[in-house]
């Protein structure tokens, strides 16, 4: 369905709604990040303009990126905007969720970070990774909020790479979430060429704000990365006149550069705070606030973890911290992409589409069924079988939830048999029917009722790692990484002039 819904806009030359409801968290007051990068200066910032109101952007601009003062006094000026705003979503704390004996507690809110494509986190990936090891005394100290800043953006970053989450977005991948285009995935990351397809300027046709859009002289590119002719013709001359400028020259030479780059970063502004408020008029998914929640809980436990003097993240994981992240981000993808099924009849019908639900009418049921489990105990376990039209790809013994149904029902296929263009789907009711003998009304779907089922990804125990002291020589550390802190700390690019 998602593949013919951009079948559909090409032919159309309009975007295509791809799913009822937006299934990310939007906060009232997102902090907008627009950074540039340096070309060839990996981690070198440019400029960044930042705020979390359309009207009153801070702009930052890095005179001289090769210059390691520059860059972390930059580096210092957005840390202080950013910690600013993660302070402001600290201001308040209640009780929540029962832990063990005693009661924990959660801040209320949790910050959201919006950058307009995943080179925007890749860009905040860099910088984090740049400052957080930075040393505040000794030789090329920096400012105290500079590896707090790494530290931050870090745990920003790393939340990213986790389905569902909303602390960090590309604002390129929540209108891709919801509207489909004629343009390939590649393409949806830019920006303005994303927005020309959902929303394009007045007066103009999708085909010409297309064209504009891909023009750097009518709309410079999102970011991280310039474009080549403005950083042949205008942005490195600008440079070079104000590094070899005298100090009576060097104000107006910094003021021209500025001037220079906020004009390359102001249409990226306005795009961005113009799909905000087009992604606001979607509503957003139910199952988004529980997801927020964990959000919450995230950021209030790294949050704890800071104010006790924690320290910067590894560079790079171990092999048993490795297969827990992965482990992790596969559940969440896994509920993720459950919770926008369950929620959204249009990402239901796309996965149903492919063989990942089914949707149909109960032909047949046998709400009365009880069996003896293994430990001799009677219990009810009511027959249903759907007869649909929908190709059936799941396997018997495939746990099941249906958003047809209440939330606590629970379903496993028990058979599916193809009938001419139709297929009869038999699943046992397991879950949701109360504690008696007899299944509680409502509980068991009735024949002729329209229902629909998709894979449950359940409670799913943590695997089992091997302890650090015993992992396979296959997956061993190549060396010992107990110096990383130092090593990190007096990298040949942490220390140049």
């Amino acid at each position: 369905m998602s593949a013919l819904a951009r079948l559909e806009a090409m032919e159309a030359m309009a975007a295509v709604q791809l799913t009822e409801f937006r299934h990310r968290r939007l906060s009232d007051h997102p902090l907008v990040i627009v950074p540039l990068t340096m070309a060839g200066e990996a981690g070198a910032p440019l400029a960044a303009m930042v705020g979390s109101a359309k009207r009153s952007p801070k702009l930052l601009v890095v005179a001289q990126p090769r210059n390691r003062d520059q860059r972390f006094a930059f580096a210092a000026e957005l840390g202080g905007i950013v910690m600013d705003y993660i302070d402001h979503c600290r201001r308040d704390r209640r009780a929540g969720s029962s832990r063990g004996k005693g009661v924990a507690s959660f801040y209320t809110d949790a910050p959201q970070v919006l950058v307009p494509n995943p080179g925007g986190v890749k860009a905040l990936a860099d910088l984090g990774r740049t400052c957080r090891f930075r040393k505040t005394t000794g030789s090329y100290p920096v400012a105290d909020i500079v590896p707090r800043l790494g530290m931050w953006l870090t745990f920003l970053v790393e939340s990213a790479e986790q389905a569902g989450t909303s602390m960090l977005l590309p604002v390129t991948g929540m209108l891709g979430e919801h509207w489909a285009t004629g343009q390939s995935v590649l393409e949806d990351q830019n920006l303005a060429s994303l927005m020309a397809w959902i929303a394009p300027p007045d007066g103009l046709d999708v085909a010409q704000a297309m064209a504009d859009a891909e023009n750097p002289d009518v709309c410079p590119p999102a970011g991280p990365a310039t474009a080549p002719s403005f950083d042949k013709y205008y942005l490195e001359p600008a440079i070079k006149r104000f590094a070899t400028a005298d100090p009576l020259a060097a104000a107006a030479a910094e003021a021209e550069l500025r001037e220079l780059i906020a004009d390359q970063l102001k249409p990226t502004w306005r795009l961005m705070w113009q799909a905000i408020s087009l992604l606001r008029g979607v509503p957003e998914a139910p199952r988004a606030a529980a997801r927020f929640e964990r959000d919450r809980a995230s950021f209030t436990a790294y949050s704890d973890y800071q104010d006790a003097g924690g320290l910067p993240q590894r560079k790079q994981d171990a092999p048993i911290g490795a297969a827990r992240r992965l482990s992790r981000l596969e559940r969440a993808l896994a509920d993720f992409e459950a919770d926008m099924a369950f929620d959204d009849p249009y990402v239901l019908a796309d996965r149903r589409s492919v063989g990942e639900a089914f949707a149909g009418t109960v032909v047949a049921a046998e709400p009365g069924r009880i069996v003896t489990t293994d430990k001799n105990r009677r219990v009810p376990r009511p027959l249903v079988t759907v007869r649909t039209q929908d190709p059936t790809r799941l396997a018997a013994g495939t746990k099941l939830i249906s958003p047809s149904m209440p939330a606590s029902h629970r379903a496993l296929i028990v058979s599916t048999i193809p009938d001419e263009d139709t297929s009869l789907v038999t699943v046992e009711i397991v879950g949701g029917m109360g504690q008696g003998l007899v299944p509680k009304p409502g509980s068991v779907p009735a024949q002729g009722q329209q229902v629909a089922y998709l894979p449950d990804p359940g409670w799913r125990p943590v695997p089992v790692f091997p302890d650090n002291d015993r992992v396979p020589w296959t997956h061993a550390a190549a060396a010992d990484d107990t110096d990383e802190f130092h090593e990190a700390a007096t990298e040949e690019w942490g220390n140049d002039d």
